[in-house]
């Protein structure tokens, strides 16, 4: 390599450099002991001139040979080691990193000594330490861009990214929050025991509003309000995540040893790449939502819809449990349309939607199946169970009140249908909608404003 040649230019350089300075001193010496009052005819005689500069030779020598012992080692492990370096640099970086290639000390020198020497060798582990640390900067930052970007659901991608950052910080526990209608609504925790509490609490929500991150370092005579599980906080970290300067949310961290510097760039480095991440899949919900939406009822459309109904008749089938559907039709719908104008029937659409929306559980379904027709999907549900569902329903939306231009209230009634798995003995989804439909049409033909199931 380079580096061991250059050192050997140097010290053939420094033996011509010695003795030449050592033929000087002899040249110069008879002058020297004349000027200090020795005879002139004693002195400037052959035979003193080549003791003198014979002299100077060996004193030259002697300085090469004691450079070479004390000098010529140290400077020859810094050339081994930037060699090793190289190494290092050539063979693992990709594969292992600085880190764990130089973690038994091979790529530094032993700072033995508090003279030059030693301070070069302080200087080059000073070097090497910060290039080992900037790698692992670098490389904890790619993680965590892969992590951001592996997926665009907002749990997922949160759950993952909370995970990384407690695992490469000195974080023991920590919550991500986005906002929502005003509101923090709780995206991924870890280790935080009252996430609704933090979630509210006037210093987190002040952190967000102002977006500047703070640290609060917490003395051991301080108590704490009992939002941490399993360990006391030294110190807390509370940021808001930020994206074209507006807030999406906020990450709370805890540790319980304290944060460094190195911790605390990486975590500030970290919140600009999640303030974008957030947003793309706050995006990708709203898509995702104008794509299972139906515009005007805000119920899932039919397409949406039939896909999340195959899914639980599969659950269904697997697990051997229930499952009731339930179609409903608006009674004379058409009439309302002709009589009172699109537009009613549009207002009688979103107000009975809405009724029907609200008298379901979290778990159940409803769909605008086409025109006036609705779908309800009732996991777990059975025939019966569905019936009597269908019926409080009929109900409520035949108490719905909707007055027309001259103030006099709309009747609407709607008629419906049941089916359910095991009593009906369908194949697969479409055919329980099917079996649902044909109770719609007996109950229209037995009056309207009925339940009726298949049998």
């Amino acid at each position: 390599m380079k580096m061991p040649r250059l050192t050997a230019s140097i010290f053939r350089d420094l033996i011509i450099y010695m003795v030449f300075f050592g033929l000087l001193m002899g040249l110069a010496f008879p002058t020297l002991m004349t000027w200090l009052g020795f005879d002139a005819d004693s002195v400037y005689t052959l035979k003193f001139f080549v003791a003198s500069m014979l002299a100077g030779v060996v004193m030259g020598a002697i300085n090469f040979f004691w450079v070479n012992v004390t000098v010529r080692p140290h400077l020859r492990l810094l050339a081994d080691r930037m060699k090793g370096i190289e190494t290092v640099l050539k063979h693992t970086i990709a594969q292992e990193g600085w880190s764990t290639a130089c973690e038994n000390r091979t790529c530094f020198i032993e700072e033995n000594s508090a003279d030059e020497i030693g301070a070069s060798a302080q200087s080059f582990n000073a070097l090497l330490r910060a290039l080992v640390k900037s790698h692992d900067m670098e490389t904890t930052l790619k993680e965590l861009s892969n992590t951001l970007s592996s997926s665009l659901e907002l749990s997922e991608m949160g759950e993952a990214a909370l995970r990384m950052m407690t695992q490469r910080t000195n974080s023991s526990a920590g919550c991500l929050f986005i906002e929502d209608k005003g509101s923090l609504s709780l995206v991924a925790n870890l280790g935080i025991q009252d996430t609704t509490k933090l979630s509210k609490d006037p210093f987190v929500l002040y952190c967000m509003d102002v977006g500047r991150l703070e640290r609060i370092n917490l003395p051991e005579d301080v108590e704490v309000n009992a939002l941490l599980a399993s360990f006391r906080p030294k110190e807390m970290l509370v940021m808001p995540i930020l994206y074209k300067e507006k807030s999406q949310g906020v990450l709370v961290l805890a540790s319980a040893l304290g944060y460094s510097d190195d911790d605390y760039v990486l975590i500030n480095l970290f919140g600009q790449g999640l303030g974008m991440a957030m947003s793309n899949a706050q995006t990708h919900d709203r898509l995702q939502d104008l794509a299972a939406m139906d515009p005007l009822t805000d119920i899932y459309n039919r397409r949406f819809g039939l896909n999340r109904l195959r899914e639980e008749f599969q659950r269904a089938q697997r697990s051997q449990l229930p499952l009731a559907v339930v179609m409903i039709d608006l009674d004379h719908f058409k009439s309302i349309n002709d009589t009172y104008g699109h537009l009613m029937g549009d207002r009688v659409l979103i107000e009975v939607s809405k009724v029907v929306r609200d008298a379901l559980r979290d778990e159940d379904i409803l769909i605008r199946y086409g025109g006036e027709e609705m779908l309800m999907v009732l996991p777990g549900a059975d025939l019966q169970t569905g019936i009597s569902i269908a019926d409080r329903v009929r109900r409520l939306i035949e108490d719905v009140e909707l007055l027309d231009e001259k103030g006099k209230r709309l009747p609407i009634t709607a008629s419906m249908g049941v089916s359910a798995v095991p009593r009906a003995f369908t194949e697969n989804e479409l055919q329980l909608i099917k079996a649902a439909d044909d109770a719609l049409y007996q109950a229209k033909a037995a009056g309207r404003n009925r339940v009726l199931s298949t049998r």
